[in-house]
C-alpha cells in the first residue's frame, strides 16, 4: 500500500515537475510527510534521487522543443553541483519544520514576482555573464541541498523575471539544471541517513510517466497563460505546504 500511495505521490509531483520546471518535490515533500508522517529532513532527502529522473524525463521535451539554453544550463549547473552539497550539509545544523516553513515563504516571494503584473510588448532576453550564471547556479544548488526541491524554485522566477527568458524556455533549462544539481545533493543526503528509499522506489514508479504529460502541457500552452499558472500553482503549494508545517511545529 505505501508503494501504491508513493506511486500516486510520484505521478503527481512529476506532472508538477514537467509542467512547472522545478523538479516537482514541492509536491513529493509535502506530499509523503502528510502521507507517511516521516521526519522532515527524511522528506527533503527522500526527494533528491526522484528529481533525477524526473528532471532527464522532463527535460527531454523540452530538449525536442528546444527549448533549453545549453549555456544557462551548463554553467548553472557547474556550480550548482557543488553547492548542493553545501547546501545538503547545512541540514545537519537546522531545524527541519523552520527549513520546510523557510522553503514555503520563499516560494510564495518567486512566485508573486513571477505574476506578469505589466502588459506591453515583451521585454528583450539579458544575456548574463558567467559570473552571474555561476552565483544563480550556486544559490540555486544550495537551496536544492538545503530544502530538497531541486532548485527550480529559484531558476523559474529568475530566469523569467531577471533574464527574461520566455516562460518555455525557463522551464527546459531549469529542468537541465536541476537534474545535474540533484545527484551530488542526493548522495549527500544518503550518507547522512536522509533517505528512505522503500518510499522513493515508490516515488520512481509514478515521477517518470508525470514528467512526461507535465512537460508535453506546457509546452501545448501559450507563454502568458503558462506564465500566470505556474506562478498560481506555486503561490497555492506554498501556502499549503507553509501552513501545514506551522501547524505542526505548534502542535
Amino acid at each position: 500500500m505505501r508503494t501504491i500511495v508513493a506511486a500516486f505521490i510520484g505521478l503527481g509531483s512529476g506532472i508538477a515537475s514537467g509542467a512547472l520546471g522545478i523538479g516537482g518535490a514541492l509536491l513529493s515533500t509535502p506530499g509523503i510527510r502528510w502521507a507517511f508522517h516521516v521526519k522532515p529532513l527524511i522528506a527533503v532527502g527522500t526527494t533528491l534521487p526522484v528529481i533525477i529522473p524526473t528532471g532527464l524525463t522532463g527535460g527531454y521535451t523540452y530538449v525536442r522543443e528546444q527549448l533549453v539554453d545549453v549555456r544557462t544550463a551548463s554553467i548553472a549547473a557547474s556550480a550548482g553541483c557543488v553547492f548542493a552539497i553545501a547546501g545538503a550539509y547545512t541540514t545537519k545544523f537546522v531545524n527541519g519544520e523552520a527549513l520546510l516553513i523557510a522553503t514555503a515563504v520563499l516560494i510564495l516571494i518567486l512566485s508573486i514576482r513571477m505574476l506578469p503584473w505589466k502588459t506591453g510588448a515583451h521585454t528583450p532576453h539579458v544575456e548574463a555573464s558567467v559570473t552571474v550564471l555561476l552565483l544563480i547556479g550556486a544559490v540555486s544548488g544550495f537551496v536544492s541541498g538545503l530544502l530538497g526541491v531541486g532548485g527550480g524554485v529559484i531558476l523559474v522566477p529568475v530566469l523569467t523575471v531577471l533574464l527574461r527568458f520566455p516562460v518555455k524556455k525557463a522551464l527546459g533549462t531549469s529542468l537541465a539544471v536541476v537534474a545535474a544539481q540533484a545527484i551530488p545533493g542526493t548522495i549527500t543526503h544518503a550518507l547522512l541517513g536522509h533517505i528512505d528509499w522503500a518510499i522513493a522506489a515508490g516515488l520512481f514508479i509514478g515521477v517518470v510517466p508525470g514528467a512526461r504529460i507535465g512537460s508535453r502541457l506546457a509546452v501545448a500552452t501559450k507563454d502568458e497563460r503558462l506564465r500566470v499558472i505556474v506562478a498560481v500553482a506555486m503561490a497555492a503549494l506554498a501556502i499549503a505546504f507553509g501552513g501545514g508545517e506551522i501547524r505542526s511545529l505548534l502542535r
